[in-house]
Formats: C-alpha cells, sequence, structure tokens
C-alpha cells in the first residue's frame, strides 16, 4: 500500500506543476480537492488508530499532494 500510496500522491504534482507554470488556477475546483483532502485525512486517521504503517505513509503522500493542488490554486485565484 505505500508504494501505491505514494505513486498516487504523486500524481498530484501535474496538477500542481501546471498552476505554478501558468500562474492561473481558473480551471481548478478547489472544493473538490478540498474533499479529497477530507477523505484523505480521516483514511490517515484510521491508519494511525490502527496501527498502519503503510496507510498513514501513503495518506500522508496524499495529503502532502492534495495540499500542494489547494494551495496553489487558492495562491493563483483571480481576484
Amino acid at each position: 500500500m505505500s508504494v501505491v500510496g505514494i505513486a498516487t500522491g504523486a500524481a498530484y504534482v501535474p496538477q500542481a506543476a501546471r498552476l505554478w507554470r501558468r500562474k492561473s488556477s481558473e480551471d481548478v475546483s478547489v472544493l473538490t480537492y478540498a474533499m479529497f483532502l477530507g477523505g484523505q485525512v480521516i483514511y490517515l486517521l484510521y491508519g494511525i488508530r490502527f496501527h498502519q504503517t503503510p496507510i498513514v505513509i501513503g495518506m500522508a503522500a496524499n495529503i502532502a499532494g492534495s495540499l500542494a493542488v489547494i494551495l496553489s490554486a487558492l495562491r493563483f485565484r483571480a481576484p
């Protein structure tokens, strides 16, 4: 799970990179990524509660990816 979790976390990198390259986030739904983040946090807490290290590692990578996209999108949001 941790390899898959890290790979899915890395899947957010192209979107975050595109936001930085274009300096625009008009076509990115922050709500969608926030909902992903909510599910990831819940699953991270599950992994912590039941001492499932692969889940914790995977969800930590996914949370980092979601936060990268959300924070980038908010930074480049048009006023």
